[in-house]
């Protein structure tokens, strides 16, 4: 069984969490934008550029939304678990 996390430890961790998928999206969102003309091989035969403007960072939004949910949830369920024992 895992050690439980206090609620300081908790909030630490979820706003770490949030800044680096704050830059994750903000690196893919207008990284994509501004090196899009450099961003010129095709996936799926259109241009990556195209394609990630069109359905990429809607998927990559998608990914970020579902791993913080995961881990702040896994994270909750180790307080709450402190919380109980006390």
């Amino acid at each position: 069984m895992s050690q439980p996390m206090p609620q300081a430890e908790l909030t630490y961790r979820v706003n770490r969490l949030r800044w680096i998928l704050l830059l994750i999206w903000g690196s893919v969102t207008f990284g994509v934008a501004f090196f899009a003309r450099d961003l010129s091989f095709n996936v799926l035969d259109k241009p990556f550029g195209f394609w990630m403007a069109a359905q990429g960072s809607v998927l990559m939004f998608l990914a970020i939304t579902w791993v913080y949910a995961l881990l702040v949830n896994r994270w909750e369920r180790q307080t709450q678990s402190d919380s109980e024992t006390s």
